[in-house]
């Protein structure tokens, strides 16, 4: 029966049957079987993974970002930067000692290995197995696969895409060169620096080019524990951990011969010193403001603060770097107490610099810091303009074919009617009284209104012209709207009742000093590409011709030159070497303060006010005037400007328009003297040499315009043809007469001759007598 169930194959085949719990074992041959063909489906599943597993043609996110790098107008000194800071460098341009010490320090086998390593695949394997997560302990090409081409997930199916990445990249990218400059390029060493070139320069201020051993050792050493292995550390224990990881990369590099033994003995005893870790804050000082302004300018033109982030860009703005310096020296050294401590009285300080030929903010002075006052006196800061808004009524006036020899009413107090006519105080309807700092009797032409900043003068002058297209001829030239618009039929906006920008006063002016064309004031020069290769989009202004007559500015220009000349508002802010024109502000109650001047290359506008409309005040001094302090911090911040600069000079005026007589000129005032008639002209008038004494004039010509090229007076009599305030080519004692006027000159230092004071009979010495 037996033999007949073995034939039907019902039975064990070598005639024993199995029995008991062995009856439930599958036979080895079957596990061997299915154990086999289990392997070679996981290796068919790894094959075809690897085959599926792309190297990605860019890297991640995080491991694509650099910092946004900020430059001054040279293209070259940064400003600062912003978000991640990485700058990506070639292969060629890091030494070879230091990338020998990263390969001593991560992968000392890089340039014989795969590329990857069992033992730390093996390691996370078992790390995931046991509930933990993966670990690195990886070789530089496995790190490379991790921080620049796979998220920050960490799972086993990402260890083991890093796996075949790593396998693959090097095949990919051609040479273990390439995998080692993008490693360079990828990796974290603390400081908020990603890559060797940033980290040279957030740990040694230098370029990765000129780095030493034993600094490029000393990064290395970071590698592996960025952020807590730092030389600069405030914590004994962590700085003796980072002198023991930096000696084995030292070590390392003697092994490889990188170093010689001698260099090793050099560098090996002491940590290289590094800069303090905070270094310096991306928006202290005027950075704040200087950074803020051109990511709002950008953002205006489309590409938004995420977007410069995202792509790196580098940012070449206007901003002249010693300019900068200079408009900082400038308000710290003629402000009576700290720029800082007089915040808490609300007091603030504005300087915006402009190139009149373009537009180009080269300067400014946005507040003592950034970090201390993020509010921005130059663009966001405003303050009532005072006489600083009369060179508009002046513009207007000339557009309106008013000549400077126009005659307006130069003494006060007096009161106007709608149409700009002297009315009795007190007359329904009529302005309040307004009165003069510079007081003149009757009738002045606008040159000397404008030198003496008369205040009946220009406010008659802008009823005559139409406030409204005062309005009209400010926003011209480039007033904010918001600024000007409020004030359309007030008189009080040729005093500057209305609050006005240090930027616009700085670029309307710069429309005087160029010949009468606008440019959109703008601090950003270029925008180029993370590599700065390639511009990443370019970026235009507005500009607008004609905005004025270039005949007109001519006017204006020779006009706002006398206000910085003798016996003008503005004397302090006069420069040595160059022609400057220029009008003071001060405003009633002394709340704010102004200078603004330009030379036919650079507009320069200065304001100081209190935002709380109280007066100034400072060391006790009651009351600070546009010719004071702001004229003076504008003279110190234009000697530096224009320094090693070829002086230029303004056209001379076109004299247009025909004069007008708003006013009469005064009455002469009657003789004291007994040898002559009521009204009459001296004798001694005949003579040739006094035809042009103010005695010997007629009382109705108006005051004639120069070009500022007139030569010096051989005589002491003043005359139309000559400049008295420049010293006669003769030596002393010939010019004794002019040495005794101008003692301080240097070609009178020597000069101990002084003329005999004339008679009452004699004629005059020159003297000009006080107004």
């Amino acid at each position: 029966m037996g033999r007949l169930r073995n034939a039907a194959g019902k039975g064990p085949k070598n005639g024993k049957e199995r029995t008991g719990w062995r009856r439930y074992v599958p036979n080895w041959k079957i596990v061997t079987g299915v154990l086999a063909l289990g392997f070679f489906a996981f290796l068919t599943l790894i094959g075809v993974a690897y085959a599926q597993t792309p190297v990605p043609s860019t890297g991640n996110d995080e491991a694509m970002q650099t910092s946004a790098i900020f430059y001054y107008a040279d293209g070259k000194r940064e400003i600062g930067r912003i978000g991640k800071n990485r700058e990506l460098v070639t292969y060629d341009k890091v030494p070879k000692h230091v990338r020998e010490a990263v390969i001593a320090a991560e992968n000392r086998s890089f340039w014989t290995d795969s590329g990857f390593s069992i033992k730390g695949l093996s390691r996370a394997v078992w790390v995931n197995i046991s509930g933990g997560s993966t670990q690195g302990g990886s070789t530089i090409t496995q790190q490379l696969a991790k921080n620049y081409y796979l998220s920050d997930e960490r799972t086993m199916s990402r260890k083991f895409k890093e796996l075949f990445i790593s396998l693959k990249l090097e095949d990919e990218l051609g040479s273990k060169e390439k995998i080692l400059e993008q490693y360079l390029n990828t990796i974290y060493f603390g400081r908020n620096a990603y890559g060797i070139q940033a980290a040279s320069k957030a740990f040694y201020g230098k370029d990765v080019s000129r780095l030493n051993p034993g600094e490029g050792a000393m990064l290395a050493a970071i590698i592996q524990q960025p952020g807590r292995f730092d030389p600069a550390s405030d914590d004994p224990e962590l700085v003796k951990q980072t002198k023991a990881r930096y000696q084995y990369v030292l070590d390392g590099m003697r092994k490889t011969n990188t170093i010689s033994d001698a260099d090793f003995q050099k560098y090996y005893g002491q940590l290289p010193e590094t800069k303090d870790v905070g270094g310096f804050a991306t928006y202290g000082g005027q950075r704040g403001y200087m950074i803020k302004r051109a990511l709002l300018e950008l953002d205006r033109k489309g590409i938004k603060e995420k977007e410069v982030l995202d792509q790196g860009l580098r940012i070449t703005t206007t901003f002249d770097h010693d300019k900068m310096v200079a408009a900082k020296k400038a308000v710290e050294e003629n402000v009576p107490e700290d720029p800082a401590k007089l915040l808490k009285r609300n007091i603030r300080l504005g300087l915006a610099s402009v190139n009149a030929k373009n537009g180009e903010v080269e300067a400014i002075y946005g507040g003592p810091d950034y970090l201390k006052q993020t509010f921005d006196n130059v663009w966001k800061g405003s303050a009532q303009a005072g006489s600083a808004m009369k060179p508009y009524v002046l513009a207007t006036a000339l557009k309106k074919n008013y000549s400077l020899r126009t005659l307006v009413h130069g003494k006060g107090p007096a009161s106007f009617n709608g149409s700009g006519e002297v009315v009795p105080n007190g007359t329904p309807g009529a302005l309040k009284p307004i009165g003069n700092s510079h007081d003149a009797p009757g009738g002045i032409d606008l040159i000397k209104a404008t030198k003496e900043s008369s205040n009946t003068g220009f406010v008659q002058l802008a009823l005559k012209v139409g406030v409204p297209d005062v309005v009209k001829t400010a926003k011209e030239m480039g007033v904010s709207p918001d600024m000007v618009d409020p004030y359309k039929q007030q008189a009080g906006l040729a005093l500057g009742i209305n609050d006005i920008r240090a930027i616009e006063q700085a670029s309307g002016y710069a429309t005087f000093a160029n010949g009468g064309t606008y440019y959109q004031p703008h601090v950003i020069k270029k925008v180029r590409n993370k590599t700065g290769e390639a511009d990443y989009k370019k970026l235009s202004w507005d500009k607008k011709e004609n905005a004025l007559g270039t005949d007109i500015t001519r006017d204006v220009n020779y006009a706002l030159q006398q206000v910085v000349k003798p016996g003008g508002t503005a004397t302090n802010a006069a420069l040595p070497d160059r022609p400057v024109a220029g009008k003071t502000g001060t405003t009633e109650k002394n709340v704010a303060t102004w200078f603004v001047g330009y030379t036919p290359k650079l507009a320069t506008s200065v304001t100081l006010f209190n935002d709380k409309k109280k007066p100034l005040t400072f060391d006790g001094q009651a009351e600070v005037f546009g010719g004071g302090i702001t004229a003076k911090i504008w003279k110190s911040y234009m000697t530096k400007a224009v320094a090693g600069t070829a002086p230029e000079q303004f056209a001379p005026p076109a004299n247009i328009g025909n004069a007008q007589q708003f006013a009469k000129k005064p009455e002469p005032k009657k003789t004291e003297r007994p040898d002559e008639e009521e009204n009459e002209k001296p004798e001694w008038c005949n003579r040739p040499m006094f035809k042009d004494h103010p005695r010997c004039k007629d009382p109705n010509e108006p005051e004639q315009p120069d070009n500022g090229q007139k030569p010096p007076c051989t005589t002491p009599i003043p005359n139309a043809t000559c400049d008295p305030s420049k010293p006669p080519e003769a030596n002393p004692p010939d010019n004794g007469w002019w040495c005794m006027r101008n003692p301080d000159h240097p070609v009178c230092k020597n000069d101990d001759q002084n003329p005999e004071e004339p008679g009452p009979n004699d004629p005059p010495n020159g003297r000009q007598e006080e107004e």
